[in-house]
């Protein structure tokens, strides 16, 4: 299913920002958003979670080691949704592109999984 939002050129610049900073897609922030206020019983959504998750296991990794945003995930990849793999993915590529003295990407062949290392 999809909703369709319209935004004014400025709401759109500050949405497609923030966005950026978070490593998302525009699109994928919004879905992020109304997910968040949606769930109105307090309960963090499942991609808040994997979030923290993916942060935490980020922790585990030893240095000069390699990995891939699905081996952060051994249990749930499976299960994930192509939109949540693909959010995963870029949020774990903006964290490692905001902290180069921790991580780096290893091995990047476009249209690929992108290898990361941690430093």
């Amino acid at each position: 299913m999809r909703i369709y939002s319209n935004y004014s050129t400025n709401d759109f610049d500050i949405v497609t920002e923030l966005a950026k900073e978070l490593g998302f897609t525009p699109s994928a922030l919004q879905h992020y958003f109304v997910m968040l206020y949606a769930d109105h019983r307090g309960n963090a959504s499942p991609l808040s979670s994997l979030t923290t998750q993916m942060l935490s296991n980020l922790n585990t990794i030893k240095s000069d080691d390699t990995f891939i945003v699905s081996s952060l995930f051994p249990e749930e990849w499976p299960r994930l949704s192509r939109s949540e793999k693909m959010t995963l993915a870029k949020q774990l590529s903006h964290h490692v592109k905001s902290n180069p003295n921790s991580f780096a990407p290893y091995k990047i062949a476009k249209g690929k999984t992108t290898i990361y290392i941690k430093k």
